[in-house]
């Protein structure tokens, strides 16, 4: 066992006060908080210990650290484990014998029976319940080529995927986190399946390629979830460490608060699902400061086949212009109108128009990826863009034989700066290209500990010009 302190000192506490239960109360004792030893283990530990200061802000603790069977044998397979003591067993003991006070443990690693003598005080609410896959190239588990070897470890996650993808090669990995992402490369694995929660804790969300839906993988019912075990007689230690199962706790995570994310683009509302929102846009949408191109293209709409609008506001400047110079929009209304997602197509439905092809993908590559080359040949299609617009789209289907003329139908321009205390950042939002190089213009860098989230690949690959990994999402 190894003693480290949460805080990297060990104090004489005698005479320190907590508040239990609305009062103050003389604590003459450390806990002493019983752990794994990997990284993730002890990020937990650091996520209960921010809970515990909520609550009793004077308990005073200590880490120990303990390498269990799971920890030192390797080799056994995860399927011969689950539901056994294999990751508890060794912590279970020092706490019957009073080595130490409580224990944190990740919740699916409970065993089915708890040993006589403990009980679990709380199981947190999950961060991330969900599996993901890192792959790489960054393909979703639909694109892996046949028969690609997929590492993964518990028998839940591999007879799933085979239900999903018979033709895959399911290999069996251990390890902690890191190690299982290097074995990517050491046992030339195409993919692993691991839980989100862990990447996401440990900072490493930017490998994630996919978080798989439950319709796919179902994951264990605890996973993303932390539980706290203490011995049954100690009541007053209990009583404490059962308010960790109260709202203010569970809202989100073990810190009792939501996710606080900094969005970086001109919109929020599809992302407040996903926590706190702080809408800190690094960049401006205007008109553009001449309609002369915009005009000679809504004169020749009956020349083009189709449309292809790459964002809400494409479709609101071009279209509010398209009405102001012919009085009607059903001048588009019978052509192929290609919405690169579904706020798009929105935004479309506004005008009364339907979007024809949405792809999957939310993004230019999804376009692209969605297009029917054999259709394309001898077509005309117009894109109303931005200022700032790469050519992907109208490279891509002219390759194939189609024609693209390209229409700058609003600006996009730098935000002005805001002042941000990033210290209460757990995540941002980069939803351009633009929105990356404008944020690093101002603020210089992402700081360590917060997760880095991309929307689409261009976004991501943007990110990594500047050395951040980022997870991306649609």
């Amino acid at each position: 066992m190894t003693f480290t302190g949460d805080d990297g000192s060990c104090e004489n506490v005698s005479g320190k006060k907590a508040v239990i239960n609305g009062r103050m109360e003389r604590m003459e004792k450390v806990f002493f908080i019983g752990t794994r030893s990997s990284p993730l283990a002890l990020v937990q530990v650091r996520e209960v210990l921010g809970a515990l200061k909520k609550i009793a802000p004077g308990l005073q603790t200590k880490v120990i650290t303990i390498n269990t069977i799971g920890d030192r044998d390797k080799k056994t397979p995860i399927s011969e484990m689950e539901g056994t003591d294999f990751f508890t067993r060794d912590i279970d003991e020092a706490l019957i014998h009073k080595k130490i006070d409580f224990a944190v443990h990740s919740a699916k690693d409970l065993p089915d029976v708890i040993p006589e003598g403990i009980v679990v005080a709380t199981i947190t609410k999950s961060v991330n319940p969900y599996d993901v896959l890192v792959s790489r190239k960054n393909l979703k588990l639909r694109e892996l080529p046949k028969g690609a070897r997929v590492g993964t470890s518990s028998e839940r996650r591999k007879n799933q995927l085979r239900a999903y993808r018979p033709d895959l090669t399911i290999v069996d990995i251990r390890g902690t986190m890191q190690e299982r992402l290097d074995k990517m490369e050491s046992e030339n694995l195409d993919a692993i399946v691991i839980a989100g929660a862990g990447l996401n804790r440990l900072g490493l969300g930017g490998h994630i390629a996919e978080q798989i839906s439950f319709d796919i993988l179902k994951p264990h019912p605890l996973q993303g979830s932390l539980a706290v075990t203490v011995r049954k007689g100690d009541k007053d230690l209990l009583k404490i460490l059962s308010r960790l199962n109260g709202k203010k706790i569970a809202s989100y995570d073990a810190y009792g608060k939501k996710k606080r994310i900094l969005v970086t683009g001109t919109g929020v509302e599809r992302f407040k699902q996903m926590g706190e929102i702080v809408h800190v846009p690094m960049i401006e949408i205007k008109p553009v400061s001449n309609f002369r191109l915009m005009d000679a293209a809504i004169k020749k709409l009956d020349h083009y086949d189709g449309l292809i609008f790459t964002s809400k506001h494409a479709v609101r400047y071009f279209l509010e212009r398209a009405e102001k110079k012919l009085k009607t929009v059903k001048t588009v209304k019978d052509k192929t109108l290609i919405a690169i997602g579904k706020t798009t197509a929105k935004e479309l439905a506004e005008f009364g128009l339907r979007a024809t092809k949405v792809p999957e993908d939310e993004s230019a590559e999804g376009i692209i990826k969605m297009a029917d080359k054999s259709l394309l040949k001898g077509k005309r299609f117009l894109i109303p863009r931005s200022n700032l617009a790469q050519n992907r789209i109208a490279e891509a289907f002219g390759k194939w034989g189609a024609r693209v003329d390209a229409v700058t139908a609003y600006r996009n321009v730098k935000a002005k700066a805001k002042k941000v205390d990033f210290d209460q950042i757990d995540e941002i939002v980069f939803t351009s290209p633009s929105t990356v190089r404008n944020f690093f213009e101002t603020y210089h860098s992402i700081p360590e500990g917060v997760n880095v989230k991309a929307i689409g690949p261009v976004t991501k690959a943007c990110l990594n010009e500047y050395g951040k990994k980022a997870e991306i999402i649609l």
